[in-house]
């Protein structure tokens, strides 16, 4: 067989065009058709049968990965009475041994990070150099670093005392590593979980679960339920869950308030907002949390042409149309790329 001839190097360089570099989505979509592309729920350590479902789609392509299962009323009720029948044991237990089990997640999450960082992005569409780089091992990390915690709760916080059933909700920008920030410190203190995934990015969640099972959690101590918002409302108003902890939007946010006013729910709550602090002798600075958007699309034409008219770009070059080719977020050297159509707000 014949090799293709190599372009003159003059012209590679006046052109400067590259070819894919595309991540094998083999593995992840293995795991997928290993589970049929169906999921239930994932209650004291056990899989439900999938019950009312809803589709998990890739952005990039709209393309099919799975189908999920809308939890009803009774799957959260299930899932809070287990996390409250786990508690008290999981709170007994030494903080050495609680920092066992986290190390054990750390490690497995990075022993398969590979697979959690493809299939991340194909759920929800980032590059896959932000989650194959940033936000998988950093999630590891923080089950590490609050595996050092749990060890140090018995002499650095001896007067406190583990809240007890702790419900969590988050949104689709980070994942996984909003799992790690939700769930890590809750463990490490004697808390139990029902964690409610965004709707549309709940993959890598129920990825997670089955590294429960490996690493042997107490059943109960990790439940993930999926749905829409009326899940997380219901949980917001469940009498059995002790504490909330929600990242999203400001409007949500200030419902989640007035549902558990005098109710004795402590809260923590992550809102998307702009922040002005005033600072003595200082002009007012605005701060606006990352949300993790910008990484998902490539600039419109009609910034490009305003660029390319100001001879913007580098070296002097100015940028067309043509030169910002749009490429799917698997490709390795890219840090943006095309989405199919857009999430849903909130």
């Amino acid at each position: 067989m014949s090799t293709p001839a190599m372009k003159p190097l003059t012209e590679i360089l006046a052109t400067m065009e590259y070819g894919p570099s595309p991540e094998s989505t083999a593995e992840a979509q293995a795991w997928l058709d290993h589970h049929q592309r169906r999921f239930g729920l994932f209650i004291d350590n056990q899989w439900s049968t999938p019950g009312k479902l809803f589709a998990s789609r890739n952005p990039a392509d709209d393309t099919a990965l799975a189908e999920l299962t809308q939890a009803s009323g009774d799957d959260i009720d299930r899932a809070v009475a287990a996390a409250r029948r786990a508690q008290p044991g999981w709170a007994a237990l030494s903080g050495h041994a609680r920092a066992r089990a986290l190390y054990a997640l750390a490690r497995l999450i990075q022993k398969h990070a590979r697979l959690f960082a493809v299939l991340e992005t194909l759920d929800n569409g980032k590059p896959i150099r932000e989650t194959r780089d940033i936000d998988i091992p950093l999630a590891a990390r923080h089950f590490y670093h609050h595996a050092g915690w749990a060890q140090l709760l018995a002499s650095e916080f001896a007067d406190y005392r583990a809240v007890g059933v702790v419900g969590q909700i988050v949104p689709w920008n980070f994942p996984l590593l909003m799992l790690a920030w939700k769930i890590a410190p809750a463990l490490a203190c004697g808390n139990t979980v029902v964690f409610k995934p965004a709707e549309f990015t709940s993959l890598s969640a129920l990825l997670f679960a089955e590294l429960c099972q490996q690493a042997q959690l107490p059943p109960g101590v990790v439940n993930i339920i999926t749905g829409d918002g009326a899940v997380g409302e219901a949980m917001v108003t469940h009498p059995g869950i002790d504490k909330l902890a929600f990242t999203g939007s400001t409007e949500v946010g200030r419902l989640i308030r007035r549902a558990t006013a005098g109710s004795g729910k402590k809260l923590s709550l992550e809102l998307r907002q702009i922040a002005v602090h005033r600072v003595r002798g200082c002009r007012p600075r605005c701060r606006r949390r990352r949300a993790g958007r910008q990484h998902l699309v490539q600039p419109g034409p009609g910034l490009l042409r305003r660029f390319a008219a100001a001879g913007a770009g580098v070296g002097g070059a100015a940028l067309s149309r043509q030169s910002s080719r749009a490429h799917g977020p698997l490709d390795r050297r890219l840090a943006a790329g095309q989405v199919h159509r857009h999430r849903r707000a909130g």
